[in-house]
């Protein structure tokens, strides 16, 4: 076929099979007959690497022709395929920058996965809390003011890394942040995991590659046509990280045994988005806009307004307020799931948030319609209805005074205490509400009353808080 020769790891793959070889190598199943019927399709793509394959770590045939395919598709000079997710991307990019015990300034709203990898170099986040919207109490972005605020404050952090966009579709512009980064000559990283779809249609938030941004992480799996665990880490020739010292964290981080179906996998998104991408998403614009037109016949479930100042915002992200219903966020994302079959990316205590892709039908959005009908009509409040400008009663708390460094914390003997008697104890582990995934306590930080007092509101409302087991959670041993 002629677009496989677009598709270099595809084509690849196709031509070993085709081959028939007798392979006495690795994987044990043996091109998929040691596997189920239902995998062994799949397994005869499954190979090791073998003459012709290329390697990952020093790729210098398909594998480095697909990476170079993703680069232009991508706006990027340079792009390293990941099959451990964004998470390896994001401990090569902090590893290519921090040193071991340095600083990094993060936003609060960062993946665990960052603080993680600072836990491993002994190194110290230099947190800024994200602006939150008084009206949805939903988390926006770090802003310039504080970003320029904390680099005077830390001259010697040596980067900066923020998450753009977050969970609910919202993006920061990065002219002021890759202004403030440049002027106090900080390499600037982004972790843009749920933005890799951003450059195929105009009507998203800019691509941050492009945008003078460092090096950036993109999970494929989570808005495109790619398999779970595949995401791509993307850098600049010109930029404050050299690509060899990238090259090298990136190799370090990953898997020796890389997948060629992740990998193939990676490559066979590129290509479709890449060909059809901007079509695909003109045509579900026009269906997210027929969506829209209807919703707003319900009286009490609405979608939560795109137009937050100063921010842009991902119209793949439907973000539905139950806020003027008897359910809360986690109430009714359960009801469509359990009830209808309908099943939500995320909840939080009024919100649902659902992903949709060009690969969605007009059927999928009129059922989805009809249960949130049905719904409305059940367990509106209609008295309460437009009532959206009230602050909810649980606000997120600041940042907790810190007490030890978070890999002292984490690694400290600790005990488990319950909550409501943890005032005044040092954490020693994560405490966070998901979503959104913003650690509430961190370790090192010490449980003050307006932590309890959040945590306990949230249990009261039965929504998910990793870092509380029974009740109870853990601390530092003193």
């Amino acid at each position: 076929m002629k677009h496989e020769n677009r598709i270099p790891i595809l084509k690849m793959l196709r031509e070993y099979k085709e081959n028939m070889p007798l392979p006495f190598h690795m994987p044990g199943h043996i091109l998929g007959r040691g596997l189920l019927e239902e995998f062994r399709a799949i397994g005869g793509f499954d190979i090791t690497e073998v003459p012709g394959s290329d390697c990952l770590h020093a790729p210098d045939g398909v594998i480095k022709d697909a990476q170079e395919e993703a680069s232009r598709c991508f706006g990027a000079d340079f792009s390293f395929f990941l099959v451990n997710g964004s998470t390896s991307g994001i401990q090569a990019m902090i590893q290519a920058v921090l040193e071991p015990g340095g600083k990094l300034i993060i936003g609060r709203d960062s993946h665990v996965s960052v603080l993680n990898t600072l836990s491993q170099l002994n190194g110290e986040p230099v947190f800024l809390m994200p602006e939150i919207d008084k009206k949805t109490q939903i988390p926006l972005s770090i802003t310039p003011s504080m970003l320029e605020d904390a680099c005077r404050a830390n001259p010697d952090a040596q980067g900066i890394l923020i998450t753009r966009p977050n969970y609910y579709g919202i993006a920061k512009n990065l002219d002021e942040i890759v202004e403030i980064a440049n002027k106090f000559k900080m390499p600037l990283l982004v972790d843009e995991a749920h933005g890799a779809h951003f450059i195929f249609h105009e009507a998203f938030p800019s691509p941050c590659m492009g945008s003078g941004v460092d090096l950036c992480v993109q999970s494929l799996h989570k808005t495109l046509p790619s398999l779970t665990q595949t995401a791509i880490l993307h850098g600049r020739n010109n930029g404050r990280v050299d690509k060899s010292i990238v090259t090298t964290t990136a190799s370090m981080v990953q898997t020796t045994s890389p997948s060629y179906l992740l990998m193939c996998s990676i490559d066979i998104a590129r290509y479709i988005m890449q060909t059809r991408g901007r079509d695909l998403y003109s045509e579900l614009k026009l269906l997210v806009f027929d969506f829209d037109k209807k919703l707003e016949e319900l009286s009490c479930i609405k979608r939560v307004a795109q137009d937050f100042q100063g921010y842009d915002s991902d119209f793949t992200r439907i973000v539905l307020s139950f806020k003027d219903t008897e359910l809360s966020g986690s109430n009714a994302e359960e009801f469509l799931r359990t009830r209808y079959g309908i099943v939500a990316e995320m909840a939080d205590l009024y919100h649902v948030v659902l992903i949709v892709t060009p690969f969605h039908t007009t059927k999928d959005f009129d059922k989805l319609l009809l249960a949130l009908k049905d719904i409305d009509k059940k367990y509106g409040k209609v008295s309460k209805a437009g009532d959206q400008n009230s602050e909810g009663p649980v606000n997120y708390p600041g940042i907790p005074e810190k007490a030890l460094p978070l890999r002292r914390a984490m690694f400290s003997k600790h005990e488990e205490i319950p909550i409501y008697k943890s005032q005044g104890s040092i954490s020693a582990g994560y405490i966070t509400p998901y979503p959104p995934g913003i650690p509430v306590v961190c370790p090192g930080e010490i449980i003050n009353d307006s932590v309890v007092s959040y945590i306990s509101a949230l249990l009261k409302e039965n929504h998910p808080v990793h870092g509380v087991k029974n009740g109870g959670v853990k601390v530092v041993e003193i």
